[in-house]
């Protein structure tokens, strides 16, 4: 986990030009108080392992702790507690969590939105010029879940999966 002051939605970086936006926290990131808690922090790691010998100049760091690692809504949604494992993307869309967001993405170069609902977020932030395509490169991947790693076509075992979701991100960046 990091060591800076984490929320279940949230792992904030001072000075860091990168981060990545996933679309909201769930039970184990509740229970540890800090974002992509389980198997998506897993596969997280995995990939910036990836992403630091791909493009080491926009993934300076294979250790997520030199990331600002967010949520496209900042509420813990689970099944048990919620009724339901994400929010809707209208939901994710309205003005004062998008201003949330922006601030939390506030100076970073690089972001990558990682599912559905943080693609819907932060392309609208850089339609609302909030994330400016001229300052800010963005990468829209699928969510690192396990499930959706599992989606990934073109290979058949996780780091497989994981190399193509990197070789993706790396050649949408540049």
């Amino acid at each position: 986990m990091p060591a800076r002051q984490a929320s279940p939605h949230h792992q904030p970086c001072p000075g860091a030009l990168t981060g990545f936006v996933f679309i909201c926290p769930g039970r184990h990131e509740a229970n540890r108080g800090y974002p992509c808690a389980a198997g998506t922090g897993a596969n997280l790691n995995r990939v910036l392992a990836q992403l630091h010998t791909l493009a080491a100049q926009r993934f300076g760091s294979a250790s997520r702790n030199d990331y600002v690692v967010t949520n496209a809504w900042p509420v813990v949604e689970y099944p048990a507690l919620s009724g339901r494992s994400v929010p809707l993307e209208s939901e994710v869309l309205v003005a004062d969590n998008l201003a949330r967001l922006a601030a939390e993405l506030q100076g970073l170069r690089t972001v990558v939105a990682c599912g559905q609902q943080a693609q819907a977020a932060v392309r609208a932030l850089v339609a609302d010029g909030r994330l400016p395509a001229a300052s800010v490169a963005v990468a829209y991947a699928r969510h690192l879940s396990q499930r959706s790693v599992n989606m990934i076509p073109g290979a058949s075992d996780t780091p497989g999966r994981i190399q193509r979701w990197c070789e993706g991100v790396a050649t949408q960046l540049g």
